[in-house]
């Protein structure tokens, strides 16, 4: 009897410092990396789930304005737009800069109510989580001003893509110059590629370079 009970304060001891060991290696992870560390990482529940699946948002405006509005901030933040796409009330946007990535995802829940996803990532992976916070904020202020006519200007510079074989064909996406795209299949001068849920798009065969690259 004396020995299980000894053997079961044994028990409890260890892990009781198995714990301690666990929570002083990731204090000692946090104070070696700095202020930085608690930057990106959320402390809160809510957080923490928005941390792992991306920072929702639901935005009272029609899906077009919220992605233009997404795409003037981050180039005005220096990111590099490398894809956008706009069709069947879903939007998306990517966009890099000096290896740190930011990925977009929209939905049109109503006509007047946009559902946004953000995700900020460095290049070791990890979510810049101030980052996302600062462009929603961004986003709501340049939606108040009705307009972002900078971000068409931005496309106009892209390479678009058709719904259809046919340049008087509606465009539901744009490839930043540079950018690779994954090709589906070849007809002629176009080049069939795969988009958003299983989506596909075309663009002219002209502006594949080798490797499928978009020519700078």
């Amino acid at each position: 009897m004396i020995s299980e009970i000894y053997l079961n304060i044994s028990t409890i001891l260890c892990r009781k410092v198995r714990i301690l060991i666990v929570i002083t290696s990731v204090f000692g992870v946090m104070f070696g990396t700095g202020c930085g560390f608690f930057g990106a990482i959320p402390f809160t529940l809510s957080e923490m789930k928005a941390y792992l699946a991306g920072k929702e948002e639901s935005l009272s405006y029609p899906l077009d304005p919220v992605l233009q509005a997404t795409v003037f901030n981050l180039n005005r933040m220096g990111f590099d737009i490398k894809r956008v796409e706009s069709f069947n009330q879903k939007g998306l946007v990517y966009a890099t800069w000096q290896g740190n990535s930011a990925t977009l995802s929209m939905e049109s829940i109503t006509p007047k109510l946009t559902k946004v996803i953000c995700t900020f990532k460095r290049p070791d992976t990890m979510r810049e989580y101030s980052l996302e916070k600062e462009l929603y904020n961004n986003i709501r202020d340049t939606l108040k001003l009705k307009e972002s006519p900078e971000s068409k200007t931005l496309l106009k510079k892209m390479v678009p893509v058709h719904r259809a074989k046919d340049n008087s064909s509606s465009v539901i996406a744009y490839l930043g110059r540079g950018s690779k795209t994954e090709i589906i299949s070849r007809s002629g001068e176009w080049a069939e590629i795969a988009l958003m849920d299983n989506c596909t798009g075309f663009i002219a065969f002209r502006y594949l370079g080798r490797g499928d690259p978009l020519r700078e």
